[in-house]
């Protein structure tokens, strides 16, 4: 009986052991997912800048487009998406154009040995641009004043490569690291994309300076994280490029947001395993018929399911690697 008692004792003990151990490893892992991208949001804030895109259409409409970037390095080298630079190129050659158009017609008119009303019969022979063209336009680097210089782009992978002057090297707390794809990179793993979304910037433009001004209090912009699962490697060419340059990307359960175009996503501990690029829509499949219409049943809903895809560490560090731009990596 009393080697029995000691026994049961013992073997309590034992039960008593584990649960203690059971409990603090639950409370650990709770712990841990409660702050699980404190750490990431705080490193990977230090090197996320925003992008802002100011135009002013023909009929002096002013609006703005937000986007992000990722400082690589002290030289000022930055990553963005391709499609962002596209967006800017696009609005350069709209203002050139208008430029060009504005020169034709002041030239004319100081013609003044032309007849006037030859002059008003050849303005109307000119390509007045569209009334939703960019008449102005700049961007913001998140820095006043810095230029993107040196730029190279792969519209297949979504990549865009610059570097702004002036930059101060010291205005960055932290440069981040790339991961090595080499090293546990699969799926199953939860990552955060930060960026800028539901924030709107109404500039304004400054005819005498020829410059927009930005409303007050419209910077510094919020940043915003958003978590999603690692689901798979998507090997697809770029919506809008060419098809036979597909792009490579890694795919996660939640959707990249108007805003985050350019940013990172990091893992907890703020290493960047991608840039985010664009989202994608799966059907589901199911067609239920939409609320509220009494009797009828003929309109359905559509159901999808929104993904994001960020342009894969391998893509990236290649990149920087063919252009020699110094760059970190982590296992």
């Amino acid at each position: 009986m009393a080697y029995c008692a000691v026994a049961c004792r013992c073997l309590n003990l034992r039960l008593n052991l584990r649960l203690n151990a059971g409990d603090a490893a639950q409370k650990t892992a709770s712990r841990n997912t409660k702050t699980m991208f404190a750490k990431a949001y705080s490193i990977a804030s230090c090197f996320t800048l925003p992008v802002v895109i100011s135009s002013r259409s023909d009929q002096g409409e002013c609006k703005s487009t937000i986007g992000a970037c990722v400082v690589v390095n002290r030289d000022g080298w930055i990553l963005t998406s391709a499609h962002l630079i596209k967006e800017i190129q696009r609005q350069q050659d709209s203002s050139m154009k208008h430029s060009a158009y504005g020169d034709e017609v002041r030239k004319l008119e100081q013609d003044t040995v032309a007849d006037k009303r030859y002059r008003k019969s050849k303005v109307r022979t000119f390509q007045r641009p569209s009334k939703d063209s960019v008449r102005n336009h700049s961007v913001w680097w998140g820095r006043d004043g810095a230029q993107l210089r040196d730029l190279s782009v792969l519209p297949g992978a979504d990549l865009a490569l610059g570097r702004l002057q002036p930059f101060d090297p010291d205005s960055v707390a932290h440069y981040p690291a790339f991961k090595n794809p080499a090293t546990d990179y699969a799926p199953g793993r939860s990552l955060c994309r930060l960026g800028f979304p539901f924030h709107e910037i109404k500039p304004t433009f400054d005819q005498q300076k020829n410059a927009f001004v930005l409303p007050q209090g419209a910077v510094p912009l919020p940043l915003f994280p958003l978590e999603g699962i690692f689901t798979r490697v998507v090997i697809a060419p770029m919506p809008g490029a060419d098809e036979r340059t597909p792009g490579k990307f890694i795919e996660t359960s939640s959707p990249g947001l108007m805003g985050q175009s350019g940013g990172p996503i990091v893992d907890a501990q703020g290493v960047v395993w991608a840039l985010q690029s664009h989202t994608r829509h799966y059907p589901l499949g199911f067609s239920p018929p939409v609320p509220g219409q009494g009797k009828s049943t003929d309109k359905k809903e559509h159901q999808f399911l929104n993904v994001g895809l960020g342009v894969h560490a391998e893509s990236i560090l290649q990149f920087l690697t063919s252009r020699k731009v110094a760059h970190q990596s982590a296992d």
